[in-house]
């Protein structure tokens, strides 16, 4: 009996993941959209960004001071004021229902994977400065990265530790937090709840390569989607994936598309034109 309790408790807690997953995936795509017309509208109205600064402000007032609740709230606020920002009738209620809907989830994970609300301002930072550069497409993939992480760091809570899900986890969330300094050590036992050599062990056999030849891959491919895909400076793509030097940063591109960032990004975007 109490073998089919756990069954069903484990059956419960795998319906709550897929929902999770689907909500959160429906939320990227409606803060993407919003993102993306809110870029767009405060290039015709640069002053809408008024009132987005001053919800990050008291965004990030709220995690130095670690007051999460004082967070929640203008987390909250800074999201439905970008969808207000964006103008699209009927977004900001749609979106509101979906921010409702995963309430639940949050308020039961946010202690356990934001531990740190400092780390996390970097991405609404990002956020509000790539709409406040009035670049749609950076502003979308910043909304739609910022949903990602979240997700991650929810999942990662929720973490079971068996060797398909630990690599999964540990990918998913390279992937959505290349602008941190990730370890190993921290990813290891934080997200994929194992062991640094079992999970440098995972790479090498899923990926043929260790964990830090792994992320300089993401990091790279992250680069060279941003560099074609908006018009951020190579200074502000450089930090969004990492890379605290230039240079260092350059060296590594190079090393991997043989050629420079800029030339890079020059080529692909005359292509774009001339298709």
């Amino acid at each position: 009996m109490f073998g089919f309790v756990r069954f069903e408790i484990s059956l419960i807690n795998k319906n709550a993941d897929m929902l999770f997953r689907e909500l959160s995936d429906f939320r990227a795509t409606i803060e993407g959209f919003g993102a993306r017309h809110a870029a767009k509208r405060v290039g015709e109205n640069p002053a809408l960004m008024g009132n987005l600064n001053e919800i990050l402000k008291r965004l990030a007032d709220a995690a130095r001071r670690g007051n999460y609740p004082a967070f929640r709230e203008a987390d909250k606020r800074l999201h439905q004021a970008i969808m207000e920002t964006s103008g699209i009738p009927g977004l900001a209620d749609a979106w509101r229902i979906i921010w409702e809907k995963l309430a639940a989830f949050h308020q039961r994970q946010f202690y356990e994977g934001v531990p740190d609300l400092r780390t996390h301002i970097g991405e609404h930072t990002y956020l509000v400065e790539a709409i406040g550069m009035r670049d749609p497409a950076a502003a979308e993939d910043a909304a739609r990265s910022h949903i990602e992480a979240s997700w991650v760091r929810m999942a990662a809570t929720r973490g079971t530790g068996a060797a398909s899900n630990a690599l999964h986890l540990a990918s998913a969330y390279m992937s959505s937090h290349l602008q941190y300094q990730l370890r190993l050590d921290d990813v290891a036992a934080r997200v994929a709840f194992t062991s640094p050599g079992n999970l440098s062990r995972l790479f090498r056999q899923q990926h043929g390569m260790g964990f830090q030849a792994y992320l300089q891959r993401l990091r790279m491919a992250k680069a060279a989607e941003l560099l074609a895909s908006t018009n951020l400076p190579v200074t502000t793509i450089t930090r969004r994936v990492g890379y605290r030097s230039p240079s260092l940063f350059a060296q590594h591109f190079f090393r991997h598309y043989s050629q420079r960032p800029r030339e890079w990004r020059k080529e692909k975007k005359t292509g774009l034109r001339a298709d």
